[in-house]
């Protein structure tokens, strides 16, 4: 008799959606396809997930839910599932990528990465995901926004270095880049 031991939901995450994939393991081996769906990558549309998990989920088993780390993507939805006490795996793409591969899984779509998610879930003991701090987040973003300010100034420096030296100057281009320049190094202040 067969009798379900764990469900598992994959999601492929984009900036604007995501494609949901619930299934159940048995005591088999077999993974089963219970459900899917796609969602808006929003506040509203996690909240229909939410709903929608709950109406799908009649057994007290075991549920876990496995995701790609898509850049900053997958943070809002992977947290609202922890913030719930869901059991949260974010597995790197490659990692995924491959495990499909073993599956012969060449298509590459929204609902074949979600089911092989899924599946990947469900066989498999995946780390569980734990957030950061805010403060951490907050870290990562003038981090990231320190680089990039540190590289408009390398290239605004390099644009008014070279028209030094071109065939033709132009004191509006040179005036416009001094301004830009003024402005970045105020900024690269403000977020240190």
């Amino acid at each position: 008799m067969k009798v379900n031991l764990k469900y598992s939901v994959g999601t492929d995450i984009s900036k604007q959606e995501f494609e949901a994939c619930i299934s159940v393991i048995t005591n088999e081996q077999d993974v089963i396809v219970k459900a899917r769906r796609k969602f808006n990558n929003s506040n509203e549309g996690i909240g229909y997930f939410l709903v929608w998990i709950k109406k799908h989920l009649k057994e007290e088993i075991p549920v876990v839910f496995t995701m790609e780390a898509t850049g900053v993507y997958y943070e809002k939805l992977a947290l609202a599932l922890f913030e719930n006490d869901y059991y949260v795996s974010v597995v790197l793409p490659n990692k995924s990528k491959k495990y499909m591969q073993s599956l012969g899984l060449k298509s590459k779509n929204d609902k074949i990465d979600a089911q092989g998610l899924s599946r990947m879930g469900a066989e498999q003991k995946l780390t569980r995901w734990m957030p950061f701090s805010k403060n951490i987040y907050q870290l990562r973003l003038l981090t990231r926004q320190n680089e990039d300010l540190q590289k408009q100034r390398t290239a605004m420096l390099n644009r008014k270095e070279a028209g030094k030296f071109s065939q033709y100057t132009n004191k509006l281009v040179g005036k416009q880049l001094g301004s830009m320049l003024k402005l970045i190094d105020k900024q690269i202040q403000q977020v240190k």
